[in-house]
C-alpha cells in the first residue's frame, strides 16, 4: 500500500493544530500619577497591574510630602487559597504561577476572612498597609463565571 504524501502532510498538519494548548492571555499595565497638593506638597502614586486568564495582582503605592506625608500601600489579589492557617498566614496562587504570601498573626495586621474561605476557594483578597505599617487584610469567595 503507497501513502498519498499530500494526505500525509494534511494529517500531520491537523493532528499539530488539534493538540495546540490554547495559552493564557496575560495584560501588565503600570501607571504613576503625580500630583501638587493645596499645601504645595506633591504626591506620586505607582499602580501595577499583572492579569492572567482570571486572576489578578493589583498593587498601588502611595508618596506624599507634606507635614502628612508618608508612604501607604494597597494591594488586590484575586486567585485561589493554597494555604491557610487560621490566625497564623494564607497564600494565595495567581494565574502566573506566584504565590501570594500574608501574615495573619503580626500584631499590626487586622483580618476579616470570610468563614466559608478554605483550601481550594478563589478569593479576592484586599489589603491596606499605612505609613506606620499597619496592615489591614480582608479575604472573600468570588463567584466563578
Amino acid at each position: 500500500m503507497k501513502l498519498n504524501p499530500s494526505l500525509l502532510a494534511a494529517g500531520l498538519l491537523v493532528s499539530t493544530f488539534a493538540c495546540h494548548r490554547a495559552e493564557t492571555p496575560k495584560v501588565e499595565s503600570k501607571t504613576e500619577t503625580k500630583s501638587t497638593n493645596a499645601d504645595g506638597s506633591r504626591s506620586t502614586t505607582t499602580t501595577e497591574t499583572k492579569q492572567v486568564g482570571s486572576t489578578v495582582a493589583v498593587t498601588t503605592e502611595t508618596r506624599a510630602g507634606g507635614a502628612r506625608g508618608g508612604k501607604s500601600e494597597s494591594e488586590t489579589v484575586i486567585g485561589t487559597v493554597t494555604d491557610l492557617g487560621p490566625g497564623k498566614s494564607i497564600v494565595v496562587l495567581t494565574g502566573d504561577g506566584e504565590k501570594h504570601s500574608y501574615d495573619l498573626g503580626d500584631k499590626k495586621t487586622v483580618a476579616s476572612i470570610d468563614p466559608r474561605i478554605a483550601v481550594g476557594t478563589k478569593v479576592r483578597l484586599d489589603t491596606t498597609k499605612d505609613n506606620d505599617g499597619r496592615r489591614s487584610l480582608t479575604v472573600v469567595p468570588v463567584a466563578e463565571r
